[in-house]
């Protein structure tokens, strides 16, 4: 299953995504530009050093969805046109739901900066965002948005859009206490999948369920681990649990709306392409951990190359990871490598 929508000609629907990201991506590197030749500078920072980046630097695959230094600029150094734009960036690719989880998990980060005590980066303004190559309806190029627990990772070709690695994270997964108890930004993935778990027949929770305790965290993520072992779940991480074949009608139709959830963050226009190029029954289910709420569990839909994990096992089950993967297409690694191949022949 190939996830991105990468056809020759884009639809005029996607067309117009696309032609949103090059303007507020191109109108925010304009604001650091000063001139020919110029940049802009606060406190030593280079903006538009920081901004944009070779489509081919080493930075463009190193993502992370903890607290930490990060290519790119951070909101806190942006004046109030740059942040104007970025937020234009970024409704440019999301739907409406998913700018607003986006939002919502910015806005944890308030909660937590005033519970930690190990000095990490917190806050909304340690948000950044990173441009490679020039943004260009004709070129490909690529920008991520991120910080703690998001990650957006976009490459973009005449022939379409790439957004794997997808990251949305949450801490707390359930706000517990306060005006907002019962708040809860990524709920909606962990109902669907136990109302699927919980479906299954006896028969079926024995193969659904491959292990009675939760990993720590998501298998394809890259935190702790060395560059040259960021790609090993490609090879090391295959499909568990049981096949959605064996599933009923009603049991497969929480696979579809789990899938609508994940892939429906983004704009119709892309989002469209996104579920249809996925086939649910091409794919598995496997839960890890315990089926009650509010105990740590981990679930996983995959297939040959689709994959996504949700994770809610840290802080005693109150903390959720949860990431879009495809193992042919992270990256735009298909998508460019098209654009590349097609350009160099008409070149010749």
């Amino acid at each position: 299953v190939t996830v991105a929508a990468t056809v020759a000609a884009q639809p005029p629907s996607r067309a117009r995504a696309t032609d949103a990201m090059v303007e507020a991506a191109s109108a925010l590197l304009a604001t650091v530009a000063g001139g020919p030749g110029g940049t802009e500078a606060i406190l030593g920072f280079d903006k538009g050093k920081n901004l944009a980046l070779a489509l081919d630097d080493e930075a463009r695959e190193d993502w992370a969805y903890w607290p930490t230094e990060r290519v790119g600029v951070p909101l806190d150094l942006m004046n109030a046109e740059q942040r104007r734009l970025t937020q234009q960036l970024l409704t440019s690719l999301l739907s409406a739901r998913g700018y607003l989880k986006v939002v919502q998990i910015m806005q944890l980060e308030q909660i937590l900066g005033m519970l930690d005590t190990a000095g990490l980066p917190r806050g909304v303004g340690h948000y950044e965002v990173v441009l490679f190559g020039k943004p260009s309806s004709t070129e490909p190029w690529s920008w991520r948005f991120e910080g703690h627990h998001v990650s957006l990772n976009v490459a973009v070709a005449p022939a379409g859009v790439s957004v794997t690695p997808s990251f949305f994270g949450s801490n707390p997964g359930e706000v517990r206490s306060g005006p907002l108890t019962g708040f809860r930004v990524l709920g909606a993935q962990e109902d669907l999948a136990r109302e699927l778990v919980l479906s299954l027949s006896a028969a079926q929770q024995t193969k659904a369920i491959v292990s009675a305790e939760a990993p720590r965290d998501i298998f394809t993520g890259n935190i702790g681990k060395p560059a040259d072992q960021w790609d090993a779940w490609r090879a090391s991480l295959r499909p568990q649990g049981i096949a959605v074949t064996e599933l009923n009608e009603v049991q497969q139709h929480w696979v579809r709306r789990i899938l609508d959830e994940v892939v429906g963050v983004y704009r119709p226009e892309l989002s469209t392409d996104f579920l249809r190029s996925i086939e649910p029954t091409t794919l598995s289910f496997a839960w890890m951990g315990a089926t009650e709420r509010g105990a740590p569990h981990y679930f996983r839909l995959q297939g040959e190359d689709f994959v996504f994990e949700y994770d809610n096992v840290q802080d005693n089950g109150n903390h959720v990871h949860s990431v879009w993967r495809n193992k042919s297409e992270d990256f735009g690694m298909q998508l460019l490598g098209e654009h590349y191949r097609t350009s160099h022949r008409r070149a010749e």
